[in-house]
């Protein structure tokens, strides 16, 4: 009998080269992989939520707190949409959640992204992280007053404020890089079990012939002009 963790690792392994097949083109095993991936996503976000709706509303109904029928009542008002008849019953609960979804949210971002950038640029001149901090901030936000023309010393502080958001784009670039980078090499570690040897050797052929194929039919892209 397979073990569990072995046949789980097979799969798992078997599904993330499907997916990356999708670079020799549109092929039915990426097609595969994807339905797969979507209707296991959507079976167990069902199955939480349903858990969810269970323990939380439900669940506390039957338990005396009454209160909790009025979102039950506010859910099943959304099934309305299945018929055109009846759209505008579902129109109420999603006018509700998004009236309180935008409070909430404009009370977080206040709070956040305005008076918390203001607090965190009040800073002592004392350092020259300080003053990088509050010299990048003000330059940064007057390269987006568009009332004032670009001439005179406003042009270098313009400018000034071009380069700090060329620097801070730069590095959110390379930091979202390099977390997908991570995100391959673990994959990839996990893939490559040096104490399963004949599993290795089997995925790394597995890989070496998606690749002579690529390279063969001029599928992949980087390939095409070799």
């Amino acid at each position: 009998m397979m073990d569990m963790v072995w046949l789980g690792l097979v799969v798992g392994s078997f599904v993330s080269i499907g997916a990356y097949t999708v670079l020799i083109g549109d092929n039915p095993v990426s097609k595969v992989t994807e339905h797969l991936y979507t209707g296991i996503l959507a079976g167990y976000t069902l199955a939480i939520n349903w858990d969810f709706i269970m323990k939380n509303a439900v669940g506390k109904v039957q338990g005396g707190q009454f209160d909790f029928i009025l979102p039950i009542i506010l859910s099943l008002m959304l099934f309305a949409r299945l018929k055109p008849e009846w759209i505008w019953i579902s129109r109420y609960p999603v006018a509700l959640t998004v009236g309180v979804g935008m409070g909430l949210a404009m009370r977080a971002s206040v709070l956040s992204d305005f008076v918390g950038q203001i607090q965190g640029t009040l800073l002592p001149i004392n350092s020259i992280n300080n003053i990088v901090m509050i010299v990048g901030t003000i330059t940064a936000t007057a390269y987006f007053l568009f009332t004032r023309e670009n001439k005179g010393p406003y042009k270098y502080v313009n400018q000034t404020g071009l380069l700090f958001l060329l620097v801070a784009f730069g590095v959110t670039y390379g930091s979202t890089a390099s977390f997908r980078f991570e995100l391959v090499i673990g994959r990839l570690v996990d893939m490559l079990r040096p104490d399963v040897a004949l599993y290795t050797y089997g995925f790394l052929a597995l890989v070496a012939i998606i690749l002579i194929y690529g390279y063969t039919t001029k599928k992949i892209p980087w390939y095409k002009s070799r």
